[in-house]
């Protein structure tokens, strides 16, 4: 289910809120550029940014630690490594 929500969410979010603003705007009656709420728009894109940072924080933690880089050992290079 958490994979839907990932991978398939992401793709139909704009679809269905372009569709919403579609409507919105064939029900008003009005058409054409005045019709557009840029600034709506603008803030409800702000707003999508900020909770899929949310979203992305909340469940795809990031481990700081897991990167050795390469140092030099007793006349050697040891190769960096990445993980555990």
């Amino acid at each position: 289910m958490s994979r839907l929500i990932v991978y398939l969410l992401p793709l139909i979010l704009p679809f269905l809120l372009y569709g919403l603003y579609i409507w919105h705007v064939k029900r008003s009656g009005k058409d054409g550029p005045e019709a557009t709420p840029w600034f709506w728009l603008a803030a409800i894109g702000l707003v999508l940014m900020i909770l899929s940072f949310v979203v992305y924080g909340a469940f795809f933690e990031e481990t700081l630690g897991d990167y050795a880089p390469a140092r030099f050992e007793n006349g050697r290079i040891v190769p960096g490594r990445v993980g555990q």
